[in-house]
């Protein structure tokens, strides 16, 4: 019989051993997320000079950029701050631009369930679009080993770019002008971000549905066309998305 200490041993060094395979996925998962940087660094500006154009202080920008860590629901959310609007308003309203992290949490929910509950809140907090993408496409090529760890070191450097360059916009909101021709240079960036995760099916029905919902509802009041776009896509990836098979229940045995 092995004696505790000798147990207590063996675990340690099975954890040092698993540490260097961490670290290299970690590493795998910030490499994958750099191409990325750039359109996330232009999101990140354009956000940042909104923020400050539409009449916000520097503390509250500062805490958007931080503490809300999404750039749709900043940008969905600063017209209705800059125009007064009841507040349960703008919580409905940063809900629905952020619908798409119902569908995000249907795929993390199997990677991250055996999670600490710390490192889980804090992956869930970090995922957006990009290290997703960055997951998603790993677990394509074949089998993945150390998936918290690429998910959370595409998480690093992508939380470090949209900080720092939501900051930089905040910094230069005085020097950049904000009209179309930042506007249009946003749209640039966000295409350039999210054309290369159109992978599978989920992601292209998603992609369809919202374009299609958002051009015939372009006119509506409120912006209801885009809340109503965001819906349409979120249905269709959770609509065309795999389903796991039903197991069948074996015959009860009888004592």
């Amino acid at each position: 019989m092995q004696a505790p200490g000798h147990a207590v041993r063996g675990r340690a060094v099975s954890r040092r051993r698993t540490h260097p395979a961490r670290r290299a996925a970690f590493a795998a998962g910030a490499r994958a997320a750099l191409p990325g940087l750039p359109a996330m660094a232009v999101w990140g500006v354009v956000t940042g000079v909104a923020m400050v154009k539409l009449g916000l202080a520097l503390a509250t920008s500062l805490g958007m950029t931080f503490i809300v860590y999404s750039g749709t629901a900043q940008l969905a959310v600063l017209p209705l701050m800059a125009t007064s609007t009841a507040v349960l308003t703008m919580v409905l309203a940063a809900a629905l631009a952020g619908l798409r992290f119902v569908v995000y949490s249907a795929l993390l929910s199997r990677h991250l369930a055996r999670v600490p509950l710390g490192l889980r809140l804090g992956t869930c907090f970090l995922t957006i679009d990009g290290p997703l993408a960055v997951l998603m496409q790993a677990q394509a090529r074949g089998p993945l080993v150390q998936r918290v760890a690429l998910l959370n070191g595409a998480n690093l450097v992508t939380a470090a770019a949209w900080c720092a360059s939501s900051v930089l916009g905040i910094a230069l909101a005085s020097l950049l002008p904000l009209g179309a021709e930042l506007g249009y240079l946003a749209v640039l960036a966000l295409l350039a971000f999210t054309v290369p995760m159109l992978q599978g099916h989920p992601a292209w029905a998603a992609a369809v549905a919202s374009v299609a919902v958002a051009l015939a509802g372009a006119g509506w009041p409120h912006r209801l066309g885009t809340f109503a776009a965001v819906l349409a896509g979120v249905a269709a990836a959770l609509w065309v998305s795999p389903r796991p098979a039903l197991v069948p229940a074996g015959p009860v045995k009888r004592g």
